[in-house]
């Protein structure tokens, strides 16, 4: 059963707060309970809107026009989800929602091109790609810039992150999470899970759902300011921080009265960046809990995992 509401920490990372004490309270964060909800980060209320103007749009298109997008016809994880395409929660129906996915567009010509690199599938959808492609450019502005704060909370070089997102594998997912009557028989909006990269910035329509463990497991509805960014940790940079930091397993419950959108956008190294634990995460006479992957690889493996279109 929920714990109830959980208003998780709001932290300021526009200049209006000094960078060491914006710094230390992510790092509290971070250790604690992995999720915080992120203002001054500079995108714009337009684009906040804009986007998930974008996503009824596109959802409430007929179902042959999305399944013309299906993901499957992508080849490196682009395109459209239907209802019950991704199981997040073993022993659980998979998921009662419908997704669309993109990321920085790329030519197939492009001889640096990665597996999860490549074109996107766009809807016809007047002004819906000069939207998303905005909004997308923005967040990952906003996430370097969270991630200069993560580098010094740790000890590392701030461009420690930046260096290693020189083309950066970055997801932005429009989802649709479909108005049930009653609650559904093993089946959530989302299963229960942890995410798999290095940072989610989540913007959500305000409707309630999304809820998260702490460290007994018991479930909590997170709460967060109108505006914010709802961060939260991926298991890539656990393993960067050998558990220093928290990837926090959450959830979302079907909504009851209307449809509930939301708009997350994974931030993950270049496809051959090495994650390994980090020298200073590693206490006197402490081992690397988990051996040295690639952001590329990691990815691959969590997706072949979860998504119905790769088994």
């Amino acid at each position: 059963m929920p714990g109830g509401d959980t208003e998780i920490p709001v932290i300021d990372i526009s200049g209006d707060t000094s960078f060491a004490a914006a710094s230390e309270q992510i790092d509290a964060a971070c250790r604690g309970i992995g999720f915080f909800a992120m203002t001054g980060h500079g995108v714009e209320r337009a684009l906040l809107d804009g986007v998930l103007m974008a996503a009824r749009q596109f959802f409430t298109q007929p179902l042959a026009s999305k399944c013309a997008l299906a993901i499957e016809l992508s080849g490196h994880h682009r395109g459209y989800a239907g209802v019950e395409g991704e199981l997040l929660e073993p022993g659980m129906r998979a998921d009662f929602k419908e997704t669309l996915d993109f990321g920085p567009e790329r030519s197939l010509d492009d001889p640096d091109c990665s597996p999860l690199e490549g074109p996107n599938q766009w809807p016809d959808v007047p002004g819906f790609r000069m939207t998303v492609e905005a909004y997308q450019e923005a967040v990952l502005d906003a996430a370097k810039r969270l991630l200069r704060l993560i580098a010094e909370a740790l000890d590392l070089p701030p461009s420690f992150f930046g260096q290693r997102l020189v083309r950066p594998l970055v997801g932005t997912r429009l989802i649709r999470y479909p108005a049930v009557g009653e609650p559904l028989l093993d089946q959530l909006g989302c299963g229960a899970h942890s995410d798999y990269g290095c940072v989610t910035l989540l913007h959500t329509d305000g409707t309630p759902g999304l809820q998260l463990a702490d460290v007994d497991g018991q479930w909590h509805d997170v709460v967060a300011p109108t505006g914010s960014f709802i961060v939260n940790l991926g298991d890539m940079l656990a393993r960067w921080t050998n558990d220093r930091y928290r990837a926090t397993v959450h959830r979302v419950q079907s909504p009851h009265a209307a449809d509930r959108y939301s708009v997350p956008t994974f931030v993950n190294p270049s496809f051959d960046t090495v994650v390994e634990c980090l020298p200073s995460c590693l206490g006197e006479g402490e081992q690397p809990k988990y051996l040295p992957t690639t952001s590329g690889v990691y990815l691959q493996s969590r997706f072949d995992e979860t998504f119905a279109y790769r088994k």
